[in-house]
């Protein structure tokens, strides 16, 4: 076991949206599973950032319905929004406690902001990139269970 501490995930829901044909209700219970196979487990905090006038309500109600938290933001904003809340999030739960960034955002002053943030800390960090069309296929958003979300 890596760690038994509380888990931050921040997913910029513009950036990397749900594929067409996956169940918004799935987000959660797929990250989870991602997490524990790779030996982290605690309670986890899913805060999913975009304009919301924007999002169906299909995928509101999806990630509502599974305990994820629904930031309405404008693209323009949402990585600032997102680092002040990871910011503030990561003072209120020390190492080992994990944070995991979903967003292609990587060339912006936040992005390197966290990188000199997370060399002080020893809190684990993951930062899933859309690199690909669709990253929820990603082994580490794997659910285990035979579809990948």
């Amino acid at each position: 076991m890596k760690a038994t501490a509380n888990i931050a995930v921040w997913w910029d829901m513009k950036d990397c949206p749900i594929p067409e044909g996956y169940e918004a209700g799935q987000v959660r219970s797929s990250l989870e599973a991602a997490f524990k196979e790779q030996g982290y487990s605690g309670p986890v905090s899913i805060t999913a950032y975009g304009d919301q006038t924007q999002t169906p309500d299909h995928i509101l109600k999806g990630l509502l319905s599974t305990g994820v938290s629904v930031a309405h933001t404008k693209s323009e904003s949402t990585s600032y929004f997102m680092y002040e809340d990871l910011v503030k999030w990561r003072r209120l739960n020390p190492p080992p406690a994990t944070m995991m960034i979903i967003s292609d955002q990587v060339g912006d002053k936040s992005t390197w902001d966290l990188v000199r943030l997370q060399q002080r800390t020893l809190h684990n960090f993951f930062w899933l990139i859309q690199l690909s069309q669709n990253i929820w296929f990603s082994p580490l958003v794997n659910s285990g269970a035979g579809k990948n979300y």
